[in-house]
């Protein structure tokens, strides 16, 4: 079992964080535009015209992503705090600078085919002074839908995999409880809950101890260490909050609870010593949840599909049906998203005898028929959409 704690923030400039999420969503784009760059150099397109796609691409992924988070997955959220749909603040309970959480990608996806139809078939013209701004009904030459979507994927291949590694540097969109030998525990919400419990708390690390493993070899032995700020409370007081505060939030906080196994009928079983400075450490003998870092497993499928559409593109280039690259990237993507959705925790849009289906999985669904009826058209026809 991996335990696995990293800070989502990369660095702090003042009030203002840069976090790894924000880092790979950029670099997506910034790789993606260098894809898009050799793409068009080789197949002799106009370059100007990459950097207006490039524009449209960017809106109508963030603008899908985030309102596809709003309407599949926190609509009740966000209808009572309208203005954090767009803007990276929240107001409550302080207004504090949080970035963009909370984008899906099925909302991008959707976003992605709107902003390509508008580019392939529309010119916008705006200008700043005097103010003025229309929109023509003008396709772009010798660039169709599909023949851009049958290239754009190749880079959205490989974005998916960058969003995913910033998804797990985040701790977020975290697996089932898994026997396998590679499970990880992800830390930082536990590290964090118990960190926040107490202002005389002055650090909290999870490490692996050397024990038998439980019964169920999901549950792996792990040591909570406990700093306390030195002079804060005495050896009473640190053991009655010990046995009370911190073992109540081990067995009934659920963000806790999702990866530390906590017995709920016996008594907390716990070391308490004093470092060098003189401050007392606690050492928690519990129990870690193993769950499968799905994250990874969504990066990886991503980039060996970025490979396997680049390699095909490169090969045949000219000579691809048109559709045939999209349509294989759909069925491929959100089939694998359908089969990983088994191994997540999510939003039960309905339950059966047989199976449970979550909102992923149904919003995949549509998308891989799509897929699959491109790789029919394909087939079939060399002509232009």
């Amino acid at each position: 079992m991996i335990i696995w704690n990293a800070n989502p923030v990369m660095l702090h400039l003042g009030s203002w964080e840069v976090r790894w999420y924000g880092l790979m969503f950029a670099l997506s784009f910034l790789l993606g535009q260098q894809i898009g760059r050799y793409i068009w150099q080789e197949e002799n397109k106009d370059l100007a015209s990459l950097d207006v796609a490039i524009l449209h691409l960017f809106f109508g992924t963030l603008i899908g992503a985030r309102l596809g988070n709003v309407l599949f997955y926190d609509f009740s959220y966000f209808y009572r705090r309208p203005l954090e749909i767009f803007l990276p603040f929240t107001f409550e309970p302080t207004f504090r600078f949080t970035g963009y959480q909370g984008l899906a990608s099925h909302g991008a996806a959707i976003g992605l085919l709107i902003a390509v139809y508008i580019y392939v078939r529309y010119v916008i013209d705006i200008r700043f002074w005097p103010p003025k701004w229309r929109i023509k009904r003008q396709p772009r030459e010798g660039q169709t839908y599909l023949w851009f979507l049958d290239r754009l994927v190749i880079a959205v291949a490989l974005a998916g995999c960058f969003i995913r590694i910033g998804n797990f540097m985040n701790s977020e969109i975290v697996g089932k409880p898994t026997h396998s030998s590679y499970g990880v525990l992800f830390a930082r919400e536990v590290t964090q809950q118990l960190q926040a419990s107490s202002k005389a708390i002055d650090k909290v690390t999870l490490t692996r101890r050397k024990a038998p493993p439980a019964n169920d070899s999901n549950y792996q032995p792990v040591t909570l260490a406990i700093s306390f700020k030195h002079g804060f409370f005495e050896e009473k007081s640190i053991r009655n909050f010990l046995e009370h505060h911190i073992k109540h939030l081990l067995v009934e906080n659920h963000e806790v609870n999702s990866h530390i196994a906590e017995s709920t009928d016996k008594p907390l079983s716990y070391e308490l010593s004093k470092n060098k400075k003189g401050a007392y450490v606690a050492h928690i003998n519990t129990l870690g949840i193993a769950r499968h870092p799905a994250q990874l497993y969504e990066a990886i499928s991503c980039f060996v599909l970025f490979l396997l559409l680049f390699f095909r593109w490169y090969t045949k280039k000219s000579m691809l049906r048109p559709g045939e690259i999209f349509g294989l990237s759909l069925v491929v993507i959100f089939g694998l998203r359908i089969f990983y959705e088994f191994l997540k925790p999510g939003k039960v849009v309905f339950t059966t005898k047989l199976v449970t289906v979550l909102m992923p999985q149904l919003l995949s669904v549509p998308l891989v028929i799509i897929g699959l009826l491109l790789l029919a058209y394909s087939r079939r026809s060399s002509g232009r959409l």
